[in-house]
C-alpha cells in the first residue's frame, strides 16, 4: 500500500512539474504576441551593408560664382555694392556610372560658373552643367571619370506613406552623413519650389544636404533633396529625374 500511495505522489508531482513548465513556455509565447502581428518580424537587420553598398554614388558638390542681383551697379556712384563671388555646397547622386551623370539640386550650380564634384574616394573632378529645372528644383551634371557607383532610380508611383528611407547627403560640410525616418506625405509643396508633387519625409537634414539622396530599403532612389521646412525633408521625386533625362536628349 506504502509502495501505491508513493508511486501515485510520484506520478503526481511529475504532472504538475510538466504543466508548470508549459505554462511558463506558453506565457512567453503570448507575451511575443502582445507586440507584434502574425506575418511581422522585428526589424533586427543592420543597414550598414546597405550604407555601405549605395553610399559611394553620393557626391559632394561645390559650386562657384556670382549670385545674380536685380540692383543696377553704379561704380561711379560707389552704390549699391556689386555681388561678391559665393560659394554653394551640397550633394548629388551619380545616376549613370558609365556616362558620369548626376544630379543635384538646381539651386547650388544655377549661378556658379565653376562646379566640382567631390567623390567618397577623395577624387574632385570638375562637373558641366548639362540642364536645369527650375520647377523641380533639379539639375543634372556630367563628369568624366572612371570606376564610378550609381544608384537605380525606383519605378515612379512605387512609394507609400510610411514607407522607411534613408537621407545621405553632406549637411553643414561635415562630409557624408546618413540619416533615416519614413515617408511622411505625398503630393507635397514647398515654397520657393513650382513642384507639388514633392516627397515629405521626417529624415533629419542641415544645410549642405541638398542634393542628397533619399533612397529606400532597397537601395533605389526614390528623390533628390531639395528643400527642408519645418523639421521636414522635400524631396523632388523620380519622376523629376526623369524630365531631366529627357531635356538632355
Amino acid at each position: 500500500m506504502l509502495r501505491s500511495t508513493f508511486c501515485r505522489c510520484l506520478r503526481w508531482i511529475s504532472f504538475s512539474v510538466w504543466g508548470l513548465a508549459l505554462v511558463v513556455g506558453s506565457g512567453a509565447c503570448w507575451g511575443d504576441d502582445l507586440y507584434r502581428e502574425r506575418g511581422e518580424t522585428s526589424s533586427t537587420t543592420s543597414l550598414a551593408p546597405l550604407v555601405k553598398r549605395i553610399s559611394p554614388a553620393v557626391v559632394g558638390i561645390r559650386g562657384w560664382g556670382v549670385p545674380s542681383e536685380s540692383r543696377i551697379f553704379d561704380p561711379e556712384a560707389g552704390f549699391p555694392d556689386p555681388p561678391l563671388p559665393r560659394e554653394w555646397q551640397g550633394a548629388g547622386v551619380i545616376v549613370d556610372a558609365l556616362v558620369g551623370l548626376i544630379v543635384t539640386a538646381n539651386h547650388l550650380v544655377a549661378n556658379a560658373t565653376v562646379v566640382k564634384a567631390l567623390l567618397q574616394d577623395g577624387r574632385a573632378l570638375s562637373a558641366a552643367v548639362l540642364v536645369r529645372s527650375e520647377r523641380d528644383d533639379v539639375a543634372l551634371l556630367r563628369i568624366e571619370a572612371d570606376d564610378l557607383r550609381a544608384l537605380t532610380l525606383e519605378k515612379p508611383g512605387a512609394l507609400d506613406v510610411g514607407e522607411p528611407v534613408l537621407a545621405i547627403g553632406n549637411p553643414q560640410d561635415w562630409g557624408q552623413s546618413v540619416t533615416s525616418g519614413i515617408v511622411s506625405a505625398l503630393h507635397r509643396s514647398c515654397p520657393g519650389i513650382a513642384n507639388s508633387d514633392l516627397i515629405q519625409s521626417d529624415v533629419l537634414v542641415g544645410q549642405g544636404s541638398s542634393g542628397g539622396a533619399l533612397v529606400n530599403l532597397r537601395g533605389r532612389l526614390i528623390g533628390v533633396i531639395v528643400a527642408r521646412r519645418g523639421g521636414f525633408a522635400f524631396a523632388a521625386p523620380v519622376e523629376a529625374v526623369e524630365r531631366l533625362f529627357v531635356a538632355a536628349q
